[in-house]
């Protein structure tokens, strides 16, 4: 009986070289980045630093996951940052609330009489929703008081919506540019919804503070920003690998059918609509984690990071770094991220023509798109597949 159970990890290893490789690197980066930090090492990465990585760590999470789903299964979502940004709405509910509680409990203590459970929760609600002209807690903040809730809604929440749209899109066999331009749809529709202030969510206002964790207000922000940090990092490499045994099986052998001829697929007697039902709602949970851990370490998230040019910003960063492989996923994220980073953080030393001065805060965006341009007409297989080239090379 044990050789079936052993059989089949033998195989995964032998036959996946690739993910051992970048969970050794992913690793050696993390204790890097670890001794260098000020919160546990050398001072020689400051926080914000650390921060930026974290989070660049978090973008290429769902930038693999957006790869499993467009460049192994052939699905062209232009909506996986919507499920980014729901992760992120989810714990930053619980983040805001837990630090209001604390600050109106606080604030209260010294009142001659004991304030009730409805006073404080009423003080509460109008700490965050009076910049929206409220005083009344919204009902979606009904589970915001428990942590394991909230936790529990950010794999829900986007993984049912993810769930819905999908059975409905795919039943209907809608496939290419149509479903790219629904997924688009349904990304600008929860955008707009969530700017409007009747929503619960604050408006365009967002949620802000994200980055002070309750419970942990005498930890320094260095300390935090190293401890997310390694939780990016661990949720990247457990990602990676379960997306790497996923596509490396009977599964990932169906689902790259399905992208390069899905009509022979369904002839073949596959039920091609459960095969994409499960990778486009289990990407989207995934992608959802992502965006619970790159919140806090951003601070603050509004309706504008669920815009749709996120999640064409997420397509460019995978073509890049070369579609169908998921290690180039991660070259594409990173590459993009830390130079956006560095580009529109002033890192880059503007030029002047005499003329003209050009300041890369401006030009950033052009700049990125003459890199896809280049990458799409000499490179059409990304880094990944410069990457490949250079390593086969005799």
């Amino acid at each position: 009986m044990s050789e079936p159970e052993i059989a089949p990890r033998k195989r995964f290893l032998a036959e996946n070289p690739s993910a051992l490789r970048f969970i050794g690197c992913l690793a050696l980066f993390t204790l890097g980045v670890t001794v260098l930090s000020e919160g546990f090492g050398l001072a020689f990465l400051s926080t914000s630093m650390v921060k930026i990585l974290g989070m660049t760590l978090c973008l290429c999470l769902i930038a693999v996951a957006m790869d499993v789903v467009w460049g192994y299964c052939g699905i062209l979502s232009l909506g996986h940052f919507a499920f980014f940004g729901l992760g992120g709405y989810a714990i930053g509910m619980w983040l805001m609330y837990a630090r209001t509680e604390g600050i109106v409990v606080q604030s209260l203590a010294a009142a001659p009489i004991p304030p009730t459970p409805t006073e404080i929760e009423n003080a509460i609600a109008t700490q965050i929703f009076g910049v929206v002209g409220s005083n009344e807690l919204p009902f979606v903040w009904g589970f915001a008081h428990s942590l394991p809730l909230q936790l529990l809604l950010v794999l829900l929440v986007p993984g049912l919506l993810a769930l819905i749209f999908g059975w409905l899109a795919f039943r209907s066999r809608v496939t290419g540019v149509y479903l790219s331009i629904l997924t688009q749809a349904m990304t600008l529709a929860l955008s707009l919804y969530l700017f409007q202030n009747d929503t619960g969510l604050r408006g365009n206002n967002g949620l802000s503070g994200l980055q002070n964790i309750p419970g942990l207000l005498h930890l320094s922000q260095s300390t935090l920003a190293i401890w997310f940090f390694w939780a990016s990092a661990l949720a990247l490499g457990l990602g990676y690998l379960l997306f790497a045994w996923l596509v490396s099986g009977k599964f990932g052998s169906v689902i790259r059918a399905i992208r390069d001829n899905e009509a022979r697929v369904r002839f073949l007697g596959y039920d091609v609509e459960r095969y994409k039902l499960v990778i486009f709602t289990l990407t989207a949970v995934v992608s959802a984690i992502a965006g619970a851990l790159y919140y806090p370490q951003a601070g603050i998230i509004n309706p504008a990071e669920i815009a749709p040019i996120a999640s064409i910003y997420l397509a460019v960063w995978v073509a890049i770094g070369g579609r169908g492989r998921l290690y180039g996923a991660v070259i594409g994220a990173a590459a993009v991220s830390l130079s956006s980073s560095w580009f529109t953080g002033g890192g880059a030393p503007s030029i002047n023509l005499g003329f003209y001065t050009i300041l890369w805060t401006d030009w950033w965006l052009v700049l990125l798109g003459l890199g896809f341009v280049a990458v799409t007409l000499f490179f059409p297989r990304g880094i990944g597949g410069l990457f490949d080239y250079l390593v086969r090379k005799p």
